[in-house]
């Protein structure tokens, strides 16, 4: 009947019956659904008094078709079309007439329908993670404030049916006579393919769209490389091989079905935009990047879900970025996704906007960690590695596991407990000294910490990041004196707004994650060598240690034991996940209140020196390096590749023309310089003959040029990069002749 009070809306009655529903029966929870023809919702009732829902129905102005629909209830307040469908809701079409109105709709429902009306969940979680390449070293951070789309891909035993003769019959073909396995590389961005039609079953849209996307499919996808190994096993299925090749059409079908394994990786290799997917749940990342959500099980689903994720993040204020969407969809599926594991999603997108890592510290209470120097953290380092205790010596305490030393400008990275705060401990000091004797020097390079709050801007609210000063500022000790060179602890009261966050930035992110500068390309300069590899400078490289000590809000140092607080140093292999500490004083780092970490510092320079080949006692031409030849003569090469501590590794190359003749010690390899001369001897056959371009002739060379290549590589480190200015490199031309020239 029309409502009096509002004659722009009238009353449907909709009458449910489920089937078989006995007193010892607890029915599913039930809503009524009004939708637009053209999938948007109207509105919704539950149903109630055990069959009637009263569905308010705008009225329109003309005739309008309706879509009713009885299902499962929705968890969100604007349940979607699709979803419903998804989850076997049933549908009556109504046409709406304003002037003569239905005022009732029945509908009958059997078991087989409404028992997957009970809640069916599955529940999803991961997190979303952007790597950054800092100075060569990869660093990972979450994306916050991002929204993540969940899609459940159709099973094969939806798809498979429904694929047109002409797939089926490529499918028979790939399987009979496959094809090698190529290399694997990076998927190109494929577009997406047509369109579906409206919201409604409609079978012959679906012919032409895959007929479409198999048209443009056809040129070969690259496959991911965890996928390369199923496509072996074709050559072992021979039921699957002897049904493709004489089985009809609904044996070939189920046989597809029943070799997932196989059949995923070749959508994906030959039919990529294939695959179909709905969406089923949206969710937003939070601070530390993570993100969960919970959907409900098809109602025609029956194995194990297979998921695949697409996200966007809303950028300048009024913008939303896809900024994770990678294609083709069938190689980018977590198939047989098992309900609650976590997946990682990992976005190239270059406007895509992290947050700091929000890596949980595990550590006793009231704790203070020294993490890390630049990226490198101290569970790689000898004296500070627990695992590497055994192992440390004094000629490689504060080497680097992989035996490299320190250089340049150093950044301690370091974290401590909120804890702290109520405990007094407000400010805290890295000093450093050469040695393990003497007075330490305070470090007192300006460091600041970025904060993350938004600015109001005409298209709405913006963030922006501002960096803050943590130190050197001065205490005053309350008796008129001004304690220096102190940093304050960021404690997330500190910030002036908003949070802590890590900037868009590299150069930002790094000044973000450091506690302190040592910089020791001035507090400990290397020496450099002259041409003729005779060292220049004073050598300042060794041992040197940095100091931590925390100060309370007056500059007093605090008494760790009597505040109860613990150095610690992490001990796990990196620091992107969960870091667990292990205390420093029993490794030996904790004097009094203050922890002390020694590093071995050496910013010497390399040295790269080629001499002059030779002949036996014949050397090239100085002034045009001709070097005369006769038949099976062999040409020295000699060259030095220094460093003072033999902190540094060399390759050695000849070129003959465009192609490579000779690397040493292999194609992109590297030796230890040692004691920093070498030699190699090789016959001029070899040298002529070698690695000819397509076409050459043996022997047909009698004159030839040659370059001789040499790179010292440094290996001495900051952290995050061993590109330090220390490395050195050398070429030297020479020309082989049969005759003198």
């Amino acid at each position: 009947m029309a409502i009096k009070d509002n004659p722009r809306f009238y009353e449907l009655i909709v009458v449910t019956e489920l089937v078989d529903v006995t007193s010892d029966t607890k029915p599913p929870e039930v809503f009524a659904y009004a939708f637009s023809s053209d999938g948007s919702m109207l509105t919704s009732a539950p149903v109630k008094d055990g069959s009637k829902a009263a569905l308010r129905i705008p009225v329109s102005a003309s005739k309008e078709r309706l879509r009713i629909l009885v299902g499962p209830a929705s968890e969100e307040k604007n349940a979607g079309y699709d979803d419903l469908m998804r989850r076997g809701a049933q549908q009556q079409f109504l046409l709406a007439d304003p002037k003569n109105p239905v005022k009732e709709l029945r509908f009958r429902v059997f078991p087989d329908i409404w028992h997957c009306w009970f809640f069916r969940a599955c529940f999803v979680r991961g997190k979303l993670m952007k790597r950054i390449i800092v100075g060569g070293t990869t660093v990972e951070y979450p994306v916050c404030n991002a929204t993540v789309e969940v899609f459940e891909v159709d099973p094969l035993h939806v798809l498979i049916p429904k694929l047109p003769d002409a797939i089926i019959d490529r499918l028979r073909d790939v399987i009979v006579r496959p094809r090698p396995w190529p290399s694997v590389v990076d998927l190109p961005r494929v577009p997406e393919p047509f369109p579906w039609p409206g919201p409604g079953p409609d079978p012959a849209p679906f012919e032409r769209r895959m007929m479409m996307a198999a048209s443009g499919a056809m040129q070969e996808a690259a496959t991911p490389e965890d996928t390369a190994d199923a496509f072996d096993e074709i050559a072992n299925a021979t039921e699957l091989k002897y049904i493709a090749k004489a089985g009809s059409r609904l044996q070939f079908q189920q046989a597809l079905i029943d070799h997932a394994f196989i059949i995923r990786p070749l959508l994906c290799r030959f039919f990529p935009l294939l695959v179909t997917k709905q969406k089923v749940a949206t969710t937003t990342t939070d601070a530390c990047g993570k993100f969960q959500t919970v959907f409900f099980r098809g109602c025609n689903d029956t194995d194990i879900p297979d998921l695949y994720f697409k996200a966007r993040q809303r950028l300048f204020g009024f913008l939303d970025v896809t900024i994770y969407e990678p294609k083709p969809v069938s190689c980018h599926t977590h198939w047989d996704y098992v309900c609650g594991t976590e997946v990682t999603l990992y976005t190239k997108h270059p406007l895509a906007q992290i947050c700091s890592p929000c890596p949980p510290v595990i550590g006793p209470a009231n704790w203070v960690a020294f993490l890390a120097i630049g990226a490198h953290a101290l569970s790689h380092i000898y004296g500070t590695a627990p695992s590497l205790q055994g192992s440390t010596d004094d000629d490689n305490r504060g080497l680097t596991d992989s035996g490299a030393p320190w250089g340049g400008l150093l950044r301690p990275r370091l974290e401590f407990s909120n804890a702290l705060e109520a405990l007094g401990a407000k400010y805290y000091r890295v000093s450093w000294r050469k040695g393990d004797s003497g007075d330490f020097a305070p470090l007192s390079s300006a460091v600041y910490h970025y904060y993350r709050h938004d600015v109001n801007t005409p298209t709405g609210p913006m963030p922006a990041w501002t960096p803050y000063l943590l130190g050197p500022k001065n205490a005053d000790d309350g008796a008129g004196h001004m304690v220096p060179d102190l940093f304050e602890i960021p404690y997330p009261s500190v910030a002036p707004e908003g949070v802590w966050d890590a900037p868009p930035h590299i150069s930002e992110i790094v000044e973000h994650f450091s506690n302190a500068k040592f910089p020791t390309q001035e507090l400990a300069a290397g020496m450099t060598y002259d041409g003729n590899g005779d060292t220049v400078g004073a050598d300042n490289s060794g041992k040197y240690q940095l100091k931590l000590d925390l100060f309370n809000a007056n500059g007093q140092p605090v008494n760790i034991a009597a505040s109860g607080i613990q150095y610690v140093v992490p001990d796990v292999p990196d620091l992107t996940g969960t870091i667990y500490t292990t205390a420093a004083a029993p490794l030996g780092l904790v004097v009094g209140s203050s922890m002390i970490v020694t590093l071995h510092v050496d910013n010497n320079h390399c040295f790269a020196g080629i001499d002059a080949p030779t002949i036996g006692a014949l050397a090239a031409d100085p002034c045009c390096g001709v070097l005369n030849y006769a038949a099976k003569d062999s040409v020295t090469m000699t060259w030095q590749a220094k460093h003072p501590h033999g902190f540094a590794r060399y390759h050695f190359g000849v070129v003959r023309g465009a192609n490579s003749v000779l690397q040493l010690p292999t194609p992109g390899g590297w030796d230890p310089v040692g004691s920093g001369s070498f030699s190699t001897t090789r016959a001029v056959s070899n040298l002529l003959n070698d690695n000819l371009p397509a076409g050459c002739a043996i022997d047909g060379c009698p004159v030839a040029g040659f370059s001789e290549n040499l790179y010292v590589d440094a290996t001495a480190t900051d952290g995050w990069t061993s590109e330090l200015g220390y490395d050195a490199s050398a070429v030297r031309a020479f020309v082989l002749s049969s005759a003198a020239v």
